[in-house]
């Protein structure tokens, strides 16, 4: 098989023959402390998982947990992970939409006819622990458009079909995790025993696409860090914001505080 040549940015170089996945160069060209800070790589300026197959000569720059697209590629992991453990809870009959990883953490959007509750919070983040624990890889497969929405209209979830329909692409990626498997660019976490610390905040309404004419869904908000000093800090942040929100509610509904005028 043919040679190529693999250069780890700002470092390393040497020949591999063609095939070796990007996560296997990066264990023969950087030091251990790097390979523990990496979660995913750049290919050429291109964000991929460890499992890529490299064709080419290529540069990978390592994608490191102290760093934004670190922390988006985690956030957006825990979104899968949390979509797999509402699955395993409540059933084939919860349709999945969308989840992607948003500032400050990840959302997504589930229709199911019964209201989530604070319950259900305690349970999900439970199951999504024993997820973690599974370390269970995130597989990326890829197949025809048509072949996708064959598959996902087999499954029920209408509205994977349907962002499929609206998409220009002959072939597109998915992502397996354990029995979920979700239409995704990608790229992911090596496994799910990188997803530590992560919370649930809230649940919302949300239009399926915004739009007032489609179905309602239930939006899951929650975040995830790296660092258990990292969550505390931000939900610490969150709380503070509450407050000051209180005492602006207060002060405005002063305003309107009817005082007796008799005597």
């Amino acid at each position: 098989m043919a040679e190529i040549v693999v250069r780890l940015q700002d470092g390393e170089e040497h020949s591999f023959t063609s095939g070796i996945t990007a996560g296997e160069a990066l264990k023969a060209l950087a030091s251990n402390k790097v390979r523990k800070q990496t979660i995913a790589l750049r290919s050429n300026g291109r964000a991929v998982d460890f499992s890529l197959s490299l064709s080419r000569d290529t540069v990978l720059e390592p994608i490191v947990t102290d760093s934004g697209p670190g922390l988006d590629i985690l956030r957006h992991s825990a979104a899968h992970v949390m979509a797999l453990a509402v699955r395993r809870l409540f059933g084939e009959g919860v349709k999945v939409a969308i989840g992607p990883a948003i500032e400050d953490g990840f959302y997504y959007d589930f229709d199911r006819s019964e209201p989530f509750t604070p319950d259900d919070f305690e349970q999900i983040e439970q199951q999504m622990a024993d997820i973690a624990a599974e370390r269970l890889p995130f597989e990326r497969e890829e197949m025809s458009r048509d072949e996708a929405i064959e598959y996902f209209r087999s499954k029920g979830e209408v509205y994977k079909v349907e962002l499929l329909q609206d998409m220009d692409a002959d072939r597109v990626s998915l992502y397996r995790l354990g029995d979920f498997v979700d239409l995704c660019r990608g790229p992911h976490l090596p496994d799910s025993s990188w997803l530590r610390v992560f919370k649930l905040l809230r649940v919302a309404g949300s239009y399926w696409r915004g739009d007032e004419n489609n179905p309602m869904l239930q939006r899951i908000y929650g975040t995830a860090f790296f660092d258990k000093k990292e969550l505390k800090k931000y939900l610490h942040r969150l709380e503070e914001a509450r407050k000051r929100d209180h005492r602006r509610l207060g002060r405005e509904l002063s305003l309107f505080t009817i005082q007796d005028q008799s005597g």
